[in-house]
């Protein structure tokens, strides 16, 4: 169960990764348009979801990585 767990969080954060790529596309093409408030905020608002959906796959990834990595079962409940 670990196993399926630890890619599960893989896959979501390869799927974080292209969002926040995504995000900096669309970004690209915002930036093109004529200065407004409007624009400011948006650029705002995406700069904020493209570090949080970096932020998040990073946390998936460590947390997906400890999870498929091999345990030692020889020492359990030892000191």
């Amino acid at each position: 169960m670990n196993r399926l767990l630890g890619m599960v969080m893989l896959v979501l954060a390869m799927i974080c990764v292209l969002a926040a790529v995504l995000t900096v596309i669309n970004l690209g093409f915002i930036v093109t348009r004529p200065d407004s408030i409007s624009v400011v905020n948006t650029l705002i608002g995406q700069f904020v979801v493209i570090v949080g959906a970096l932020v998040l796959a990073r946390l998936l990834t460590v947390a997906g990585k400890a999870r498929l990595a091999p345990t030692d079962q020889t020492n359990r409940g030892k000191l």
